[in-house]
């Protein structure tokens, strides 16, 4: 079992921030403690990606015989960006194609829930159908992870408290969300949050529009389109958000999915044990996960 920790990936492999805190010989203490070790406490300091940034830039301008050594992506194993979000707020119905695919109506702004931060999973990590459903579907959706305290921003300003993005697998049983009449509990079951494979910070991707997104099932398409779909684009979710409440460092908003879920296909199609969901997101990576029989 590994040491949690915090990286950044390189060319030349993964940098271990707090590591590399040390090795250059530089102590950063937050809140009385040493460096943070999650993205949870990274966020929650002020300074943090500014921080992580010049230990990055420390890293390429010292000589190579004063680097610390990166490791190989496949020597570790990632975990959820964010394992335990205080929030995470999801929306409903804003692709119009999936609206129409659903049968829905067109709504003035998309439906707003929640998921429970217990289902988060990173990638490679199994989601479990659970016995009380035999409906499971996926969703694959932008999330916006949240870097500074957010309270009736408005649209230009929304940017500012975005710390990057990540993907996140919605993945919703159909038949308690149909039979409960609303959303919670279909869509916070075990395992029904798979969230990577990485945070890709907002000076690399602005608003996220224009990001290609899509969804394979054992290998074959099921969801493909782009964010600049989206009815209400990013800045428009977070300001309208931050109206209702206040987001905190580290939440995470489910922006929506397009077109292309399983219940709405002739005929409808469901995820089953033996199966694998991988999902894509333009400049952030693939997120893929087994799926296996109940626990």
């Amino acid at each position: 079992m590994g040491v949690p920790s915090i990286g950044v990936l390189l060319e030349s492999g993964i940098l271990d921030i707090p590591d590399a805190a040390s090795h250059f010989g530089r102590k950063y203490h937050v809140h009385g403690q040493s460096f943070p070790t999650t993205m949870l406490d990274l966020l929650s300091w002020e300074s943090g990606i500014e921080v992580v940034r010049q230990i990055v830039e420390r890293y390429e301008h010292a000589p190579r015989g004063e680097r610390l050594l990166t490791r190989d992506l496949s020597s570790v194993t990632l975990e959820a960006p964010i394992n335990r979000p205080g929030k995470i707020v999801a929306l409903g119905r804003n692709y119009l194609e999936h609206i129409k695919e659903t049968g829905s109506e067109i709504p003035k702004f998309p439906l707003i829930f929640a998921k429970f931060p217990s289902c988060v999973i990173g990638p490679n990590d199994p989601i479990h159908i659970p016995k009380i459903s035999k409906e499971i579907d996926w969703e694959v959706e932008l999330a916006v992870v949240i870097g500074r305290a957010c309270k009736d921003v408005n649209e230009k300003e929304s940017l500012d408290y975005i710390a990057g993005y990540t993907i996140i697998n919605d993945v919703s049983a159909r038949d308690l969300q149909h039979s409960d009449g609303q959303f919670v509990r279909s869509k916070s079951l075990d395992d029904f949050c798979p969230m990577g494979p990485c945070i890709v910070t907002r000076d690399a991707l602005g608003d996220g529009s224009g990001l290609r997104l899509m969804t394979k099932v054992n290998g074959v398409t099921k969801q493909d389109s782009s964010t600049s779909n989206m009815m209400f684009n990013v800045l428009q979710i977070v300001s309208r958000l931050s109206n209702s409440f206040t987001l905190d460092p580290g939440d995470v908003i489910a922006t929506g999915t397009p077109s292309g879920v399983g219940f709405a296909r002739d005929p409808p199609e469901f995820l089953k044990p033996g199966d694998e969901v991988e999902q894509y997101i333009e400049n952030i990576g693939f997120l893929r996960n087994p799926v296996l029989a109940s626990k």
